[in-house]
């Protein structure tokens, strides 16, 4: 049974909607700067996590935290914020699909992003004084034989 985990410093980042521009009469879209930037800081964090990474096979169930910075007008002398669940901010679906892709959909852990059955995002906001990041669990769902 394959299992991944995977740490990404950083704020975490959404899918942002794609952006589209008229040329010539055609109309063509296009992603976002910093979305392709982050999606290459993921590959990269990724590679450098895990040494041999073998595409998973079959079925997958993944989990996301994404663990976003305390706000500064939270921020208190005498009693530090602590963690807390994060109401608001970008819908956990897009901060799924923002990672899926990285991962999977490139095929540096899956096939493709089709093979997830289970999915579970998580969204924090850390302590006063902590690092945001977001934790990636990716493992197999294939009953081990």
């Amino acid at each position: 049974m394959k299992k991944y985990t995977i740490e990404i410093p950083g704020t975490p980042m959404a899918q942002p909607r794609p952006r589209f521009s008229r040329a010539g009469g055609f109309v063509r879209t296009y992603e976002l700067k910093s979305s392709s930037d982050s999606k290459s800081h993921i590959q990269h964090t990724t590679l450098n996590q895990i040494e041999k990474a073998v595409p998973i096979q079959g079925p997958i169930a993944m989990r996301i935290t994404a663990k976003y910075p305390c706000p500064k007008s939270q921020h208190r002398k005498t009693k530090p914020a602590g963690a807390k669940w994060k109401a608001n901010g970008p819908d956990v679906d897009n901060i799924a699909k923002h990672y899926m892709d990285a991962l999977l959909a490139s095929g540096m852990l899956a096939n493709d992003d089709r093979q997830v059955s289970s999915l579970q995002v998580i969204k924090l906001q850390v302590a006063q004084g902590e690092s945001p990041s977001t934790v990636i669990e990716i493992e197999s769902m294939e009953a081990q034989e």
